[in-house]
């Protein structure tokens, strides 16, 4: 029998090399029933996109490996694989998992923005809570759990809770629904789960969030979450529960911050905190 060691090293290279057999090069992604697309991403913008290790992973077991996306660094756009910088290498990925960030955005007070985590990482919508430099907008992230007990750079706010002032031409304006990085309650099985667009069609959306996995789903099945909801106490709603949804009421809300207090039904009395673009008046 193989040192332990040895083992854990050679299913590695196991994996690693079924894992590129099985990644295509042609812009489709493996199991997704999608045509391979262009990008309006151009030369040393920031995208946020899937580094070739996990994209070659997801490809190799695509019913059981999730992606995360991460901001890089743009080389080349490609018609319909584009390439970008990671570390000191150079990754690459189909377009159809290249988010473009643009340049030139400039965001006012209340503004809903698709960034990542900069001083964390990860794909990230937040909301704009200070906007004396429109071009370098301070945030509140929306997509960490406003309860999180991590501590930030200061020590002392919790990660949830912080704010942050983003690098310019490092984020794009949400306004539109089914756009990249906005969030949709799609229909699955008798459940209705919230996931983040990836790609729009006419027809299909590419979305993320089904315990991290892509997936192909009908645009009909789908509905978009509002990006900005208006709600009062008392109203009943549908919230996102870990990722599906539950019936809910609003016990307090925070405009500023994009936070709405939930108690959901049958879960006794404890209130959550619930991001805009995860609840939504009915489904």
């Amino acid at each position: 029998m193989l040192p332990r060691l040895r083992q854990l090293t050679f299913a590695s290279l196991l994996l690693s090399s079924s894992a590129a057999l099985a990644a295509p090069d042609d812009g489709t992604l493996p199991t997704i029933d999608l045509p391979a697309g262009d990008t309006t991403a151009k030369a040393g913008e920031w995208v946020l996109s899937v580094n070739k290790l996990m994209y070659d992973q997801f490809a190799a077991a695509p019913d059981k490996k999730g992606v995360i996306f991460y901001a890089y660094k743009l080389i080349e756009a490609g018609p319909t694989v584009s390439k970008f910088k990671v570390i000191n290498k150079e990754n690459s990925a189909p377009n159809l998992l290249v988010i473009p960030l643009g340049t030139g955005a400039k965001a006012k007070v209340g503004d809903l923005v698709l960034t990542w985590w900069q001083s964390g990482s990860g794909m990230q919508r937040a909301i704009v809570v200070d906007a004396k430099d429109p071009a370098q907008p301070t945030v509140r992230y929306l997509d960490l759990d406003y309860e999180n007990p991590a501590k930030s750079r200061d020590k002392t706010t919790t990660i949830g809770q912080m704010d942050e002032q983003l690098k310019p031409d490092s984020f794009t304006l949400l306004t539109t629904a089914f756009q990249p990085g906005t969030t949709v309650a799609c229909k699955d099985g008798k459940d209705q789960r919230v996931a983040t667009v990836v790609r729009a069609t006419a027809d299909k959306l590419l979305v993320t969030g089904f315990v991290g996995h892509l997936k192909a789903v009908a645009k009909a099945d789908c509905k978009a979450m509002p990006l900005k909801p208006s709600y009062k106490v008392g109203d009943k709603v549908v919230a996102k529960w870990t990722n599906t949804t539950r019936p809910a009421v609003v016990t307090k809300v925070d405009p500023k911050i994009g936070r709405i207090w939930v108690k959901f039904e049958k879960m006794g009395d404890k209130e959550t905190a619930v991001a805009y673009g995860n609840i939504i008046d009915k489904l």
